[in-house]
């Protein structure tokens, strides 16, 4: 073979290499662009509350309690998943530890950054379980705490609750 042809097919070898390298690199660079993001923490306890919720609204307790406690394991700063858990010790009976969970829930909500829908939210569901407590000047605050949020969305729920809460603290006044 010639030194011009040897030349030729060295060229174009080191042409085809340097050309692959090239196209790896730019699929390397496209791979990292398309690639999803690791979930967030607060993503993953936020699949946690949502399979916990399903489970409280078929009575489930349990399973509930379970997932509720496996997304604040994730995430230990989730009001909302202390708000849930109030519910669901609410529903169980156990005024001290719902107290304690509420608490907790409006005390994490309150912090900076304040998500005032978030917030109104935890305040209706306290306010509930202050009602069923018979604490019916404490449940009207928080009611009207609720109330008083910015784009606060659910203000029919919480006048119905606030009715059956007032309608409430009549008959037990009356008894």
């Amino acid at each position: 073979m010639s030194v011009w042809r040897m030349a030729t097919v060295v060229g174009v070898l080191f042409a085809n290499v340097c050309g692959l390298s090239a196209c790896g690199s730019t699929s390397k660079q496209l791979d990292t662009l398309t690639q999803a993001e690791p979930d967030s923490t607060r993503q993953r306890a936020m699949r946690r509350l949502s399979l916990a919720s399903a489970y409280f609204e078929q009575n489930q307790n349990d399973v509930a309690q379970q997932e509720v406690r496996a997304a604040l394991q994730i995430d230990s700063n989730y009001a909302d998943a202390y708000s849930l858990l109030g519910l669901i010790h609410q529903r169980a009976n156990a005024p001290v530890l719902a107290q304690q969970s509420f608490e907790q829930a409006l005390q994490l909500a309150s912090m900076p950054p304040v998500r005032s829908t978030e917030l109104a939210a935890i305040q209706h569901n306290y306010a509930w379980f202050l009602c069923e407590q018979n604490r019916f000047a404490e449940a009207q605050n928080q009611f009207a705490q609720a109330m008083s949020q910015p784009g606060y969305a659910s203000a029919d729920k919480t006048n119905k609750a606030i009715a059956f809460c007032k309608q409430r603290a009549a008959q037990t006044v009356t008894r």
